[in-house]
């Protein structure tokens, strides 16, 4: 029977052969939600050691209220009789109690459903959720907004990145120095900070029509359903009786686990809304200090497979289960494993004592770290550098520019045998 990984190279090789002919969709793995309590998704998320209650339904349709309570010795017949008017106006008081939180006006405009989902790459950050080094990474530092040179020919992307050396290169002399490219790098990070704020206000005042600063869980519910097609009034009964849509699986473990996150978000008082920091906590962990040492425990659990609190180079070197063939497959696990190990050396493990604690993993991870820029601006010179001089020509970037633009078709066997 074939591993995992192999059946990776049989996918990879069908892209390679077909990808000029045809056009194959590839759907990245999404992570997966926390493992769930038995007897579902409803068990699990209404789960009182939560910490909070978790108001999604996305499976039951509620208990039957004609069942009788055990121990109860009226029989079915006469315990429906005696209870219906009394079940139904409860139903509505908590219907209408329920439906207070949902503050959206009629006619609202639905936002586009990539809007709402909480980014699952993070810009300027190094590790991706789970615990992958993010490929990026240079590219956000140095580049700033690089999706557009991926959609640029390959000559329009060369051009642009000479543009970008010019504008580093503040004294005109030619060499790029370490406070040249610290600057440029700060200036990068805090355009991205600036646009995920600007972005998060933006959706947070959709999102808030009463202008109260705070959003409830059941109406980004609601309005996730908007962004998926459901009409208005229909999406806002489901909120509270969970029987007007049969969800699709995918838009199940969506919620599941953006619920997650958004009870992770919550803070003070835990109420299950959100204010503007929150929310941005919400959208993007890597901004708060609460969401960020939650991502530093989950990736830390991921890589520390002794459990003893640290994370060594052998674990974070460490090959997945199963084996390789063919020579390509195994040179893509030794390159995996030397940039990895590269990695735990030069960026993580600074004081060099061969572990990597959960206070250094946290450094390491936090965007708005200090040290973030100059060790940044400290690694593209160590990459580029041939010479040696400390400095950067531009025929040295040119020379190593695969570290910006590179082949669409070769990042995709680098991402697939990563995701591996």
């Amino acid at each position: 029977m074939m591993d995992k990984r192999s059946v990776v190279q049989i996918l990879l090789l069908s892209f390679l052969t077909l990808h000029f002919t045809t056009c194959l969709p590839f759907r990245d793995t999404k992570p997966k939600p926390p493992p769930q309590a038995d007897g579902g998704n409803d068990a699990e998320l209404d789960d009182p050691a939560m910490n909070r209650a978790v108001d999604l339904d996305v499976d039951n349709k509620g208990d039957d209220p004609g069942v009788p309570v055990i121990g109860d010795d009226r029989d079915e017949e006469n315990a429906d009789e005696g209870n219906n008017d009394h079940d139904e106006a409860d139903d509505v008081k908590l219907k209408d109690e329920e439906l207070k939180f949902v503050k959206i006006p009629d006619g609202v405009q639905k936002l586009p459903v990539e809007k709402l989902r909480p980014v699952d790459h993070m810009d300027v950050v190094k590790l991706e959720h789970d615990g992958d080094i993010n490929k990026e990474f240079h590219k956000e530092m140095f580049l700033g907004n690089h999706e557009e040179f991926e959609n640029d020919r390959y000559e329009e992307a060369e051009s642009k990145l000479k543009d970008i050396v010019f504008k580093v290169d503040g004294d005109q002399d030619g060499k790029l120095s370490v406070a040249e490219l610290e600057g440029w790098v700060m200036s990068k990070m805090e355009e991205h900070f600036d646009e995920a704020l600007k972005e998060n206000e933006e959706i947070f005042k959709h999102l808030d029509p009463d202008n109260n600063g705070k959003v409830h869980w059941k109406e980004y519910y609601v309005h996730f359903l908007l962004a998926k097609g459901y009409p208005a009034d229909v999406a806002k009964r489901h909120v509270v009786d969970y029987d007007q849509i049969e969800l699709d699986a995918d838009s199940k473990e969506e919620l599941i686990r953006y619920k997650f996150r958004w009870s992770d978000a919550d803070s003070e008082p835990m109420d299950n809304e959100l204010t503007r920091v929150e929310f941005m906590a919400f959208r993007h962990p890597e901004q708060s200090e609460k969401t960020l040492n939650n991502m530093v425990v989950s990736i830390m659990s991921g890589i520390d497979t002794d459990g003893d609190g640290i994370i060594t180079e052998k674990e974070f070197t460490a090959l997945p289960p199963g084996e390789v063939e063919g020579e390509e497959f195994q040179n893509m696990d030794k390159s995996w494993q030397k940039e990895r190990q590269e990695e735990f050396k030069n960026s993580m493990d600074l004081n060099h004592d061969g572990k990597v604690t959960k206070e250094e993993l946290r450094k390491y991870l936090d965007p708005r770290n200090p040290g973030q820029a100059l060790m940044e601006a400290k690694n593209l010179i160590s990459f580029m550098d041939d010479n040696r001089d400390n400095t950067l020509s531009m025929e040295e970037i040119m020379k190593h520019k695969d570290i910006f633009i590179s082949s669409k078709v070769m990042n995709f066997a680098a991402n697939v045998h990563d995701e591996f």
